[in-house]
């Protein structure tokens, strides 16, 4: 017992030191709660909507340090089958989040079929953070 309460503190212990070195980003962006401690990171997800008109994003957590920036943005690629013009990458949300400030976006985005992309940027960034968004099969 003792040799195993060794091995979780030096564990711990080396935990700590890279957290505090290069910092930590754990987690995988809507399947997983995100832990983030002290780290420059980017992430970004994309779901490509071919049945449905809309895309509900669903982003929640609180900065404990640093800012995290969080964009929505749309865009629409030419249609051989049905002649659509495409579009052009359009920034539907941008807001930054500061220390102290809670995170809770609850948005439907109606911009109808096409690219979404949900970029969140964390800077010097500490907390724990959820993105929600509609699975394979909803799309």
């Amino acid at each position: 017992m003792r040799d195993f309460l060794g091995f979780l503190l030096v564990l711990a212990v080396i935990f700590f030191v890279v957290g505090e070195i290069s910092g930590w980003y754990l987690g995988v962006a809507s399947q997983t709660p995100i832990l983030v401690y002290k780290k420059d990171y980017t992430a970004e997800t994309t779901r490509r909507t071919v049945s449905r008109e809309d895309m509900p994003v669903k982003f929640t957590g609180q900065v404990r340090r640093g800012a995290v920036t969080l964009t929505v943005a749309y865009e629409r690629s030419d249609s051989f089958q049905t002649g659509r013009q495409g579009q052009a990458r359009t920034t539907l949300y941008e807001r930054t989040y500061r220390v102290g400030e809670r995170i809770f976006l609850d948005e439907l985005f109606t911009s109808g079929p096409g690219l979404y992309s949900v970029k969140v940027v964390y800077q010097d960034a500490t907390g724990v953070f959820r993105m929600t968004l509609p699975g394979g099969s909803e799309l």
